[in-house]
């Protein structure tokens, strides 16, 4: 009886601790970090500093209300989008064919290359600020405030 308390202590004790092996580990939790990427920048929207508003009252009417922003004239008729084509001295040549315009001055100087005829507008006493290079400039920059446009030029005003 003593050699079979033997083996039964022998054999709970090879339960107990395994049989030479090295001791199990406990296993290993592996979490899984989640890392939340920024969102991918906004590409850069250049403000449009070519883009008028005018009165739209008609061929009689002569306010000659200007603005870079959305409004009504003098004579109470809302303005219209105009794209600035050219500055010529404290005139900006103007085309009339709305948001989104991408026309340019046509070649006789009297149109614009969507085939609208283009408006000439006083920039004087507006409060505008306008570039002025002159020539063959056409940096078409026009603004509420003072700054610089894109040849470098200082806006003028007047």
């Amino acid at each position: 009886m003593r050699v079979s308390s033997m083996i039964i202590v022998g054999v709970s004790l090879v339960l107990t601790l395994g049989c030479g092996q090295a001791p199990s580990e406990a296993p290993v939790v592996v979490q899984e970090a989640v890392v939340e990427q920024a969102p991918a920048a906004e590409p850069a929207v250049e403000a449009a500093h070519d883009s008028l508003y005018v009165c739209a009252c008609g061929p009689d009417c002569d306010c000659g209300a200007v603005s870079v922003t959305a409004g009504s004239c003098g004579c109470g008729t809302e303005m219209t989008h105009a794209k600035l084509l050219k500055v010529e001295g404290n005139v900006g040549v103007v085309c009339g064919c709305g948001a989104g315009c991408a026309c340019a001055l046509a070649e006789d100087g009297a149109t614009c290359s969507c085939g609208q005829p283009v408006r000439r507008v006083s920039f004087e006493g507006k409060g505008l600020y306008y570039c002025n290079c002159g020539g063959e400039c056409t940096c078409n920059h026009v603004a509420a405030a003072p700054g610089a446009c894109a040849c470098g030029m200082e806006l003028v005003t007047s």
